[in-house]
């Protein structure tokens, strides 16, 4: 089933349109901001977040070109999940006018993605067992252990620069378990406890996008492969339904991107 959207339609012809034009302005603001914000680095938060939307970006031209294909509808429903989650990521750490608590919230969110690679790392040891050539497992043992070692650097550097932060002095308890815990979603700083978080349906809906939560919510179903996504679907339009959630997304993004980056590049 096709719903058309007279807007989509009068500006770009069709929804696949309309997200390619998209997402060709979010790449030439990403392209122009990346000459004034060229370091990616931890420690450098325009930069990360510009990143961060360059990566989204990427995923979304994949998303479009299994939707020209209008053939893979379960693959086209994960990618729309995937996107939703990478948004409402940005949306919770990077779009806080808050300074101080985008700068808690990033180094939370980098230490928790860092902790999780450094545990699996050391919570895995796999010794030689002859299933390989030694010399390749030589290269993969020492990469492991670089990385465990750039993973405690990480860790460290976020942790003291949190302290650091003015708010810490003033809620240093309620910090430390936000630390303990990497609790980016938290709330409120007052509430540290991971109960107190938000959760992915609370973190969909401060994207202020009508429905979003429920339908972002039931493409699970077809990421975990369960029984919703084994329906035969025999209408090529309706690929146009989740794509219109992409619409929304991408609109998302391309706002935050003037919002964040135009002054830089003006």
């Amino acid at each position: 089933m096709k719903i058309p959207i007279p807007e989509v339609e009068e500006c770009f012809g069709n929804i696949e349109n309309a997200l390619c034009g998209v997402i060709n302005y979010c790449n030439l603001i990403i392209e122009k901001a990346k000459k004034v914000c060229p370091s990616t680095s931890v420690n450098y938060v325009p930069g990360y977040a510009l990143e961060f939307c360059r990566k989204t970006i990427v995923q979304a031209t994949t998303l479009v070109k299994v939707a020209h294909e209008r053939e893979d509808y379960n693959t086209l429903c994960s990618l729309v999940r995937i996107l939703a989650d990478n948004v409402s990521t940005m949306n919770l750490i990077y779009a806080s006018e808050d300074v101080n608590e985008k700068i808690l919230r990033h180094l939370l969110y980098v230490m928790d993605g860092v902790v999780t690679r450094y545990e699996y790392l050391n919570d895995h040891p796999k010794p030689y067992d002859g299933s390989i050539q030694k010399e390749a497992y030589d290269t993969l043992y020492a990469r492991a252990q670089e990385i465990k070692e750039n993973a405690v650097g990480c860790i460290n550097f976020c942790t003291n620069s949190i302290k650091t932060l003015p708010c810490y002095s003033v809620h240093k308890s309620s910090i430390d378990e936000l630390i303990k815990k990497r609790n980016w979603k938290f709330k409120t700083i007052d509430k540290p406890k991971q109960k107190d978080a938000y959760n992915w349906n609370e973190m969909y809906n401060l994207l202020d996008i009508k429905n979003n939560g429920y339908i972002f919510s039931f493409f699970s179903q077809n990421v975990h492969g369960l029984s919703v996504s084994n329906i035969a679907l025999d209408d090529k339009d309706d690929f146009d339904i989740p794509l219109t959630f992409v619409f929304v997304l991408l609109k998302w993004i391309y706002d935050f991107l003037r919002k964040e980056y135009e002054p830089y590049i003006r």
